[in-house]
């Protein structure tokens, strides 16, 4: 192991080791005990927004109204950003029939909602036929903080 111009040492990328990082330059690994402590510990507190623009933050209830309407939004396996954990995969119902899809959209609700430990229940109360190429899905989903009311539309084919 190196030594910088302070004494500190350094690793094969010349990066200086403090002894308090949790860093073995022998294991090449990171402590991360302290990151499972704070996975559970994270609060709901994100950015309100409205109109396309960041008015505020907020936390708790209204947080997990956004967090579900952005899971509801959010076609998974789309957009690297997220885990393959994240997201709903009903446009994969794209050209299923009907009866096919009503009994699919619970599951995938379910799937998609319930990854999050914050979401403890989903009760869909309707699903409706809207037109000829569109379900209208109603239902409620049971979080920590309280009821937070689902409505969807999953659409089964072209509008053309």
């Amino acid at each position: 192991m190196k030594e910088s111009g302070g004494g500190k040492p350094m690793d094969d990328d010349d990066l200086i080791i403090d002894e308090d990082d949790g860093f073995d330059p022998d294991l090449d690994t990171v402590d991360n005990d302290d990151d499972e402590e704070l996975e559970e510990d994270e609060p709901t507190l994100t950015f309100q927004v409205k109109n396309g623009r960041i008015r505020s933050k907020f936390d708790e209830l209204p947080a997990m109204v956004q967090a579900v309407d952005k899971i509801l939004r959010t076609e998974r396996f789309v957009y690297p950003i997220y885990s393959d954990q994240y997201g709903n995969d009903l446009p994969d119902l794209f050209g299923k029939s009907f009866s096919y899809a009503c009994v699919e959209i619970q599951r995938m609700l379910e799937e998609a909602l319930l990854d999050d430990d914050r979401i403890t229940d989903l009760v869909i109360d309707s699903i409706q036929q809207q037109d000829s190429t569109t379900l209208f899905v109603k239902g409620t989903c049971t979080t920590i903080y309280g009821q937070v009311p689902i409505e969807s539309e999953v659409k089964l084919g072209d509008t053309r």
